[in-house]
This record gives structure tokens, C-alpha cells and sequence, in this order.
């Protein structure tokens, strides 16, 4: 990392927040933990006298490493907490499958969720209240709200604990820049400088612009999109929210891909990407752009070899007078099932294994040692659980051991300042991100698709599933 972005010049702004977010600062991203389901973990104390809990979030074999990393954490926790036992699963998250096994009984003691799920487990009175044992961790004072946010009931009550946070940008190949006459140190910041940006790469040889459409990744992506555009893709009516999907910003949105695609010809011939295709492309140099997290710089370099001087990142642009950004990441939250020893060690396993990173400039730092020698990304931009006070000497400890071209995340940095956070859609998210994905199929297949029309189907399909996901 270069100083070319110092820690201070990203310094809190107070500013309107839409439901949740935060400033950026130089960090680790906490925790390797992905979303799970799993055994019920309801043994609670057993005949040795320990309190057992069971924990999603373990990496798969196939990454031995962070799997022991992983490992050594339980191990070193077990030690420091001699009366509780941990048991790890590999299980992953998966929106077709989470809410049944959930309902059923069958999950972890400890979960980590998308920002979609809370509203929901809240409302089902899936997960546990964590207020009490909240008030017992650490800095719990200095915890920033609009992190909490995301697993707060509308009566202020807090259901999980961060994990993970971002806000979605534009991530783009500067070499490609390069090679098409563009300066990859101004990246497109609007909607129209992204067309002209991609066809410019396009005439290049490359694909200008790619956009995942699979496995619910079309409409997470629009539904940035339409943040950008101004707009929303739920609003409330009365005390009840309803899709929002022809409100006019959406539209607009379907509109850009489809004029990229057929009168521009600057997105290629796939349109059925999911998000490891997009991902293995871009790191290939065959793709000039496409919406994406900070993380993904994880990937381009560990999974896919790309190039670290290749790799840019911008914020989300912005298009008719949209000033916001989707906000993402996870949460990890507790089973309702759980008892009060449970509970409370569940707490302790949170703050100990993703917390402790984000307040404790020794754990910080720590960390960011391990991750460095994996040769994981060390410094990326993310958005900080606590307060300036305790996240500043952790970010110091981190940019100790920054291994990142820091100047190639600076325009990212520089424009998620100024963007206000909306979070994922409130009810019903994944269904919402799977019906979306079909109309911007169908847009980037099908020359005649309407982008109204398209919408329409979606919306029709969503009404029911968001009325019932409301129901008392």
C-alpha cells in the first residue's frame, strides 16, 4: 500500500445515512466466514459441564489453510474459555435452501447471514435478541449504530453483530483503460461515462462492460443500479412495504444494459454470467468493467492470478441525480433455539473470532500477519465497526503490513465518501435479486425485451411473495 490514501484523509463526515451505513477506513476485513445452516447446536451444557455451541463459517477443504487458520481460532478460544466447546461446520449459506432449514430446527448456534436476512428472522422470531449480552463485550459502547443497523428491530433492539460490510463499486482494468485512451486514474463516475467508457474498450477487442445474471446476482446488481439511478427497489405503503420496481429508476436502469448491449455492442456475447465467470474473466483481461465489492480483489488474486497493477476500483456511478450506493456484507446472528449459556457463549465466539480484529490493534495486526503470508489482500477499504477512537490505532497496526496498490482503490475511497448507504432490499431480498434476474436476462438475450415489460412480470410474481413474507 502507498500513501497515497493515508488512513486521514478518511476521516468520519457527518452526512444523511439511508437505513444504516458508514465512512470508509483502511482495515482487514474481518472474519472468513461465509452463511450457513447446519446441526441445531442445542446440547447446551453437557455432562463435562461445558456449554456447546455449534458454528457456521469453517472454510471448505478445499482451502486448507484458512480452514486451519479457522481451526486454530476454535482451538485458542476453547483454551481461553475452558467452559465452552465449539463445533465448527463447513455448511454454507444458500437462499434456496437457508429459511427451511432454519425453520426446521436444523441450524447453527452461531450464524452469518447476508444484510437481507435479519428483517425477516426478526420478524419470524428466528434468531435471539442480543441486547444483554451485547452490553458485556468489549468497546460495546463505541460500537457505531448504523453498523448495527442492519439486525436492529424497528423497536431497537439488536438481533446480530457485524461481520462483514461494504458498499458496492465499480471495478475496472486499468491496463484496458490504458490501451483505450482512457486515464485509469479517472474511472467513469456516472452512468453515461461508463456506455462511453465500454464501447471504447470494446472497439479494443475486449468486452467493455459485463454484468453477472445467475444465482440472484442480476438483481443484486440492479438493484445497485437503481440505488444509483436514484431510486429503490421496495417502498413502504402505510405500514407495509410493496415492490417499487416501476417507479421509473429500475426502468432506467434495464434501459442502460439493454442499450449498452444492442446499440452499443460493448458487453460481449455471455450474458448468462454468474459471478466466478465474471470474476475468472476480468482477472483474464478480457473484460473492462463490471459492478463488484471490495473483496473481489481477494479473489482476482488468490483464485484467479490477475494482475494487482490491473486491478481499479470507483464507486458505484451515479446517473439522474442518484447519490447512493447498495450496502452489503454479513451478519452474525444467533438461533433462537439457543439457551441462555448459549447465548452468552455464541456472544463471546462473535466478538472473539470477527470482532476483537476490529478493535484490538494487536488481534488487528496479528491477522493481518497471517493473511499477508497466505498472500491475502492486506488493507482493502472497509467500512469500520467502531468508532474513529478505537478503529484508528487498528487501521495504523494494519497499514503496517498493506500489501495492495493502495493508489488503485483511491478513486473508490474517494467517491463512497460522498455517497449516502441504502441497504438491501428490506422483505423478501433474495426471491426480489431471483425474479430480477430474469429480466435482465431477458434484456441482454432478447433484442425486443421491454425493460417496462420485463419489470412488470417481475413485480407481478414479487407481490405475493413480499405480502406473505408481511404476514402476521
Amino acid at each position: 500500500m502507498t500513501e497515497s490514501v493515508p488512513v486521514s484523509t478518511l476521516r468520519r463526515r457527518r452526512r444523511r445515512v439511508v437505513a444504516g451505513g458508514g465512512a470508509l477506513a483502511l482495515a482487514l476485513v474481518a472474519g472468513t466466514a461465509g452463511c450457513s445452516s447446519g446441526s441445531s447446536g442445542s446440547s447446551g451444557a453437557g455432562s463435562s459441564g461445558k456449554t456447546t455451541i455449534t458454528v457456521a463459517g469453517m472454510p471448505a477443504t478445499t482451502s486448507p489453510k484458512t480452514r486451519q487458520q479457522f481451526l486454530d481460532a476454535v482451538a485458542a478460544f476453547e483454551k481461553a474459555n475452558p467452559k465452552i466447546k465449539v463445533k465448527p461446520t463447513d455448511t454454507q449459506w444458500d437462499a434456496r435452501t437457508f429459511a427451511a432449514r432454519l425453520a426446521g430446527g436444523n441450524a447453527e448456534t452461531v450464524l452469518t447471514v447476508p444484510l437481507t436476512e435479519p428483517p425477516g428472522l426478526i420478524a419470524r422470531k428466528q434468531i435471539a435478541d442480543l441486547g444483554a449480552e451485547l452490553k458485556a463485550l468489549p468497546h460495546a459502547g463505541d460500537l457505531d449504530p448504523r453498523a448495527l443497523a442492519p439486525a436492529t428491530s424497528a423497536d431497537g433492539r439488536v438481533f446480530g453483530l457485524p461481520v462483514t460490510e461494504y458498499a458496492l463499486g465499480l471495478v475496472y482494468n486499468r491496463d484496458l483503460f490504458t490501451k483505450a485512451g482512457l486515464d485509469p486514474d479517472k474511472p467513469p463516475t456516472t452512468w453515461d461515462e461508463v456506455r462511453t467508457a465500454a464501447k471504447k474498450i470494446s472497439d479494443t477487442g475486449a468486452t467493455g462492460y459485463t454484468q453477472m445474471t445467475v444465482k440472484n446476482t442480476g438483481g443484486w446488481i440492479l438493484t445497485a443500479m437503481t440505488y444509483g439511478f436514484g431510486g429503490s427497489m421496495e417502498k413502504k405503503v402505510g405500514d407495509t412495504y410493496v415492490p417499487a420496481l416501476l417507479d421509473g429508476p429500475a426502468e432506467k436502469a434495464l434501459g442502460q444494459l439493454a442499450a449498452m448491449r444492442w446499440q452499443d455492442d460493448s458487453m460481449g456475447n455471455n450474458h448468462l454470467r454468474t459471478q466466478q465467470d465474471a470474476e475468472r474473466d476480468f482477472a483474464a483481461g478480457k473484460i473492462g468493467m463490471m459492478i463488484s465489492t471490495v473483496n473481489s480483489y481477494n479473489r482476482y488474486i488468490t483464485q484467479y492470478s490477475g494482475k494487482p497493477a490491473d486491478f481499479g476500483m470507483a464507486a458505484l456511478p451515479q446517473q439522474n441525480g442518484g447519490r447512493s450506493t447498495l450496502l452489503g456484507g454479513l451478519m452474525a446472528v444467533v438461533s433462537a433455539k439457543a439457551t441462555p449459556a448459549q447465548r452468552t457463549a455464541a456472544v463471546k465466539w462473535i466478538d472473539y473470532f470477527y470482532l476483537k480484529p476490529a478493535y484490538d490493534p494487536a488481534a488487528a495486526e496479528e491477522q493481518a500477519v497471517a493473511q499477508a503470508a497466505d498472500k491475502l489482500a492486506v488493507g482493502l477499504p472497509t467500512l469500520p465497526f467502531y468508532s474513529a477512537a478505537v478503529s484508528d490505532p487498528v487501521n495504523v497496526a494494519i497499514g503496517r503490513h498493506t500489501n495492495i496498490p493502495t493508489g488503485n482503490f483511491a478513486p473508490y475511497v474517494a467517491g463512497v465518501g460522498k455517497l449516502e448507504y441504502q441497504v438491501e432490499p428490506p422483505v423478501a431480498a433474495q426471491e426480489l435479486y431471483g425474479a430480477l434476474d430474469t429480466a435482465v436476462q431477458a434484456v441482454l438475450t432478447r433484442k425486443d425485451a421491454d425493460p417496462r415489460a420485463e419489470l412488470a412480470k417481475a413485480a407481478d410474481r414479487l407481490g405475493p411473495v413480499v405480502e406473505k413474507a408481511q404476514a402476521p
